[in-house]
């Protein structure tokens, strides 16, 4: 079996199957395991056919339907899973359980996924409401649009999404949305590469409200805030931890970057 996605990959080791892998793309580092495995190149079809695998697992949320389609086309066995949701993510657990034969721990995963879903939707709701964005890249200025798992995450946080719908799922927008007054709380995947970007974007005009102070910028660990796999609770609870330290009085929105102060207590045993 081959994976062509770090997210069903995660899954796979998740449902406690990961010994059925023979490769991985290299972006695949969690769990540790995952780090031995020999590499594929997910774009290119004879790197994925070395492996002769009797099953390969992708992803719509990042991997080429041409490139599935080529490899069902030569007999190859394909299954794809589809996490446009937080609740489509945990369907997922369950179709990919009951690919490889193990529905019960497929259930067990659903179920803790979607009950500290849940349990952190019940949180946030005592937050004030918001609007905000969920910034992919910053120059072009990419964001997660409606019919992605990062909306459903900002939904689930209690952040109404601003950016268009009917534009694609990460469409780029004008930079001029950032000065929208309805906008105070932007969320990034913290990683190098985004740091260095917004440092380039501090330098323009567009970014006066950004370090105004009035909007609250949470820079969540993009692993696993990018991966659509059992993690994603976790990082829905990171999320609702941040909005409680964004919105603690005497704390300067602009610098809410990660839980900096307490906030009221997760239920017993939902926290990660």
């Amino acid at each position: 079996m081959v994976a062509l996605a770090p997210d069903v990959t995660e899954i796979v080791f998740a449902l406690s199957a990961g010994d059925r892998l023979v490769a991985v793309p290299a972006t695949a580092n969690y769990p540790e395991e995952a780090r031995r495995l020999p590499h594929i190149d997910p774009g290119n079809v004879e790197s994925i056919l070395a492996h002769r695998p009797d099953l390969v697992l992708a992803t719509t949320a990042g991997n080429d339907p041409r490139i599935v389609g080529r490899l069902s086309a030569l007999g190859v066995r394909t299954v794809t899973v589809d996490p446009t949701s937080l609740g489509r993510v945990a369907e997922s657990f369950l179709l990919l359980s009951d690919v490889l034969g193990v529905p019960s721990r497929g259930r067990e995963l659903e179920r803790d996924f979607s009950s500290r879903v849940a349990k952190a939707r019940v949180r946030a709701a005592a937050l004030p409401p918001c609007a905000g964005l969920y910034v992919v890249w910053w120059q072009p200025l990419m964001v997660a649009g409606p019919g992605t798992f990062h909306h459903d995450l900002l939904a689930a946080a209690g952040v109404a999404n601003l950016a268009p719908g009917g534009a694609g799922r990460y469409p780029r927008i004008n930079p001029e949305l950032l000065l929208d007054p309805r906008l105070d709380t932007v969320v990034v995947p913290d990683e190098p590469e985004t740091r260095t970007a917004f440092a380039r974007l501090a330098e323009k005009p567009m970014s006066r409200r950004l370090l105004s102070g009035d909007t609250a910028m949470l820079w969540l660990a993009a692993d696993p805030a990018s991966r659509a796999g059992p993690r994603l609770a976790e990082a829905l609870e990171q999320l609702v931890d941040a909005r409680f330290a964004a919105h603690r009085p005497g704390i300067g929105r602009g610098q809410a970057a990660l839980p900096i102060a307490p906030a009221p207590p997760w239920p017993p045993g939902s926290a990660p």
